[in-house]
């Protein structure tokens, strides 16, 4: 006599490949079929890559090409030095950014996408619309800064 909780009845199954009708644009291949979180499910893997505070804003400066580390805090400044050079290190750990250290003094160091670092260009411009619309959806928007005021 088996533990009722435990007992397969007909009309409880298990939720597996074969029983789901998976949306092929949202899940397109199998390693997407997964019913929980995985690491190597390419959302996963997409998420993982631009996240953490500032990560997408680095990216994007970094789109435009190669950059000094002194630039990068130019054009990000309320972003600090250790920040900054914290973000640097996590994406180049991430095989995202390259690092290029030119011998001298002082040390010139140069930060460059890699070719997975340049792939995130179009998750990044999706990210921003997908935004804006939600703004839009949800009534969310916020106040447009006042330029004029500067």
């Amino acid at each position: 006599m088996g533990h009722a909780a435990s007992e397969h009845t007909g009309d409880v199954g298990h939720q597996t490949e074969s029983d789901a009708s998976w949306d092929p644009e949202l899940v397109p291949g199998p390693r997407g079929r997964t019913r929980r979180p995985e690491p190597d499910c390419p959302v996963e893997v997409a998420l993982a890559a631009v996240s953490g505070r500032w990560a997408t804003l680095v990216l994007r400066e970094l789109m435009g090409g190669p950059r000094g580390f002194t630039e990068l805090r130019g054009l990000l400044p309320e972003l600090s030095a250790k920040v900054l050079s914290e973000r640097l290190r996590m994406l180049e750990e991430r095989g995202l950014v390259a690092v290029e250290r030119r011998r001298g003094f002082p040390v010139r160091t140069r930060y460059a996408l890699t070719g997975a670092g340049l792939a995130l260009r179009p998750l990044l411009v999706q990210l921003y619309a997908t935004g804006e619309a939600l703004q839009r959806l949800t009534g969310a928007l916020p106040a447009e800064r006042d330029q004029s005021a500067h």
